[in-house]
């Protein structure tokens, strides 16, 4: 029963809407707020002109001219770089530096020293390494 109650419902909602005979106006902004429409509900403007197809063109690429290949010199070779030597171990420190077991000495203070050739030393402990 309420099926069919319903259904008489939806036919009585849907008659209202096509009783309207007269057509919705074209929308316009409201004059004191551009942010909302004058009348609502409304239809869009009819297109001025009636448009026409036109053919879609894809057109190539200019072709680029190759580049000028530029001739490298080669690089001058690089001074080697010395690999970290082992940790050497130390013999005796004071207020200016440590010097290793073989008497080398070690210039700084602290952790960060430097030894004969201005590398950069990092003492651990009781042995020095030079980077």
């Amino acid at each position: 029963m309420q099926l069919a109650g319903g259904h008489a419902w939806a036919q009585e909602q849907a008659a209202p809407a096509e009783s309207l005979t007269e057509p919705l106006p074209v929308c316009q902004l409201d004059p004191r707020d551009s942010g909302k429409l004058a009348v609502e509900p409304c239809r869009p403007a009819p297109p001025m002109q009636p448009r026409r197809s036109v053919a879609q063109v894809i057109g190539r690429m200019p072709a680029q001219p190759a580049s000028p290949v530029v001739p490298i010199a080669p690089l001058p070779p690089s001074p080697a770089v010395p690999m970290p030597r082992a940790p050497q171990p130390i013999g005796s420190c004071d207020s200016g530096g440590c010097r290793d077991a073989a008497g080398a000495r070690y210039n700084g203070a602290g952790n960060a020293t430097l030894d004969a050739n201005g590398r950069i030393c990092h003492r651990n402990g009781a042995f020095m390494q030079c980077f």
